[in-house]
């Protein structure tokens, strides 16, 4: 019997985020924010990302939970609890295909 992988909490998915920011933006940037600030309800265009540091965000965030972010869904997101859901969802869907 396979083990199914633990779905990440908000925290989990925050902290891997929070980690990529603080390495990812330029010191300039990284000062304005308050990165144990970002929380759910955070909205993606209130940090100072362009589409570079996005994608190397999600990619690591795809890395540590082990799913895929399409780039289009990557550039949808309004929120940070929306990229949360969507690694949730992900992780969920694939324990279920190795359920079965």
């Amino acid at each position: 019997m396979t083990t199914s992988p633990a779905v990440p909490t908000d925290a989990d998915i925050l902290g891997t985020l929070r980690e990529a920011l603080a390495e990812l933006l330029e010191p300039a940037d990284l000062a304005q924010v308050d990165l144990d600030s970002i929380g759910p309800t955070t909205p993606l265009l209130s940090l100072p990302l362009d589409s570079i540091t996005l994608v190397a965000a999600m990619t690591r965030v795809e890395n540590e939970f082990k799913v895929f972010i399409p780039e289009q869904k990557a550039f949808g997101f309004q929120q940070v609890g929306d990229i949360a859901d969507f690694v949730r969802e992900r992780v969920q869907a694939k324990a279920a295909r190795a359920a079965k």
